[in-house]
């Protein structure tokens, strides 16, 4: 996370050395990244970069962190709204991550982050929903489980909730990244409801 050097600077520059961050992370992977051309575009030096943040990893996760608190915000809002309905909760959170990140001025940033998720990431720095050997997405985070209705699940415990949850997590990942590796979106989408399906009804007749 930013240091107080950078809270402290002016909106104007705060966002100057984000929109330079942001060229940079669209233009290729975070390991490839070159916080020269980062540093040189916000026409700040490079010592000034590591007073306000510790890598440009730690750079990426502040860029982030923003996009995260408003999709948990949205969540709890369409858990309260579905009552408790994780699998529509889910499908919610596809349609808004590909809506928002999909369609805004930041579309090619967000490509790229998505383009170098692997499914096996050992090292990646993606979004805190899809971090590995993490909670895995905003749904294990307790003010967000709480709200999930588990009265219509097969679960007996939060230990089985959270392995429903994971399941869905790799659902919804694996159709987040065919979508932002290019994808037509409406095929992916109906790919990924038949998923959803499948998990929530089950296969066997």
């Amino acid at each position: 996370m930013p240091k107080d050097t950078f809270l402290n600077l002016s909106e104007d520059k705060k966002n100057k050395i984000i929109n330079a961050a942001k060229k940079e992370f669209a233009r290729v992977p975070i390991e490839e990244a070159s916080i020269k051309n980062i540093v040189e575009e916000a026409e700040i030096a490079r010592g000034s970069f590591y007073q306000y943040f510790e890598s440009k990893e730690d750079l990426l996760k502040y860029m982030l962190k923003s996009k995260e608190e408003k999709l948990d915000k949205y969540l709890k809002q369409r858990l309260e709204e579905t009552t408790g309905d994780i699998f529509q909760v889910y499908i919610d959170m596809f349609d808004y991550i590909t809506k928002n990140l999909m369609n805004s001025e930041d579309k090619a940033f967000f490509i790229m982050i998505f383009k170098n998720i692997r499914i096996s990431e050992e090292k990646s720095v993606t979004l805190g929903y899809i971090e590995k050997n993490k909670p895995k997405g905003p749904f294990q985070k307790e003010d967000i489980i709480n709200k999930i209705d588990k009265s219509k699940l097969k679960v007996k415990n939060d230990n089985e909730l959270k392995t429903v949850i994971k399941m869905l997590y790799l659902v919804t990942r694996k159709a987040l990244v065919s979508t932002f590796k290019g994808e037509e979106l409406n095929k992916v989408r109906d790919e990924y409801i038949k998923m959803i399906e499948y998990l929530k009804h089950g296969i066997l007749k």
